[in-house]
């Protein structure tokens, strides 16, 4: 039925959360400032709910017609809400923003069963696309971490459309750089209800939600519902 099998990256195929905690740890040395649980939560939160905004048309960004500029303005934020913007110049939170996606590049924590059911649908000649609104510099790194890189064939980030998921543009820019003729073809594999699942659905797309947190799903209904990578054997 399927030929193609699309998969978020972070928190679908990766544990993002201590990811991002070495990577703020990383900011906060820079700083010289110490590392606390309540400064990283207060900057997770902060990170999710300008990545929620931006994906709901909430944040008007400067340079929308500028996909580098954009995408790094929307990165630089996160640290001038947190450190507050009369601490921080711009110039100053888009060189801690890369001090950031470094840091993320340092350790990548798998998903249970993501090395084996890439290789299983790998050995089933699907095409395997990674689709993420993470940059791509940190994302080949992960993939390689994660052992699976040459068992995907391709990879789409935000930044290369200037629209992230579940933006219709995101969609309609995946399906162009591929040269993907029927939705038919493709299953949308990701964690979050929002940005995957609900993004899937919006533009024809069948989806597989990983609901490792066996959290309630009353808004969308999703082709498939897992709760872990490994079930994906029973759907491919």
């Amino acid at each position: 039925m399927y030929k193609i099998i699309i998969f978020d990256l972070d928190d679908t195929l990766t544990n993002d959360f201590e990811n991002t905690k070495i990577a703020f740890k990383r900011v906060l040395e820079y700083r010289n400032e110490d590392f606390t649980e309540e400064k990283f939560l207060k900057f997770r939160k902060i990170d999710i709910k300008t990545w929620k905004d931006m994906a709901d048309g909430k944040i008007i960004n400067p340079y929308e017609n500028n996909v580098k500029m954009k995408t790094e303005w929307i990165r630089a934020s996160r640290f001038i809400k947190y450190f507050g913007e009369n601490n921080i110049s711009y110039e100053e939170a888009v060189k801690i923003n890369n001090i950031y996606i470094d840091g993320m590049k340092e350790k990548v924590v798998s998903r249970d069963g993501a090395y084996e059911i890439i290789k299983y649908l790998y050995d089933k000649n699907y095409k395997i696309i990674i689709a993420t609104n993470g940059p791509l510099i940190p994302l080949r790194i992960k993939l390689e971490k994660l052992g699976i890189n040459n068992y995907i064939n391709s990879l789409f980030s935000a930044e290369e459309v200037g629209f992230m998921k579940p933006h219709k543009n995101y969609y309609e820019g995946l399906l162009k750089k591929f040269e993907i003729s029927s939705k038919k073809d493709i299953l949308f594999i990701g964690d979050d209800l929002e940005k995957d699942i609900k993004g899937g659905i919006d533009n024809g797309i069948d989806t597989c939600w990983c609901n490792y947190d066996n959290k309630i799903n009353s808004n969308y209904k999703c082709k498939y519902e897992i709760h872990n990578l490994v079930e994906l054997k029973k759907i491919l």
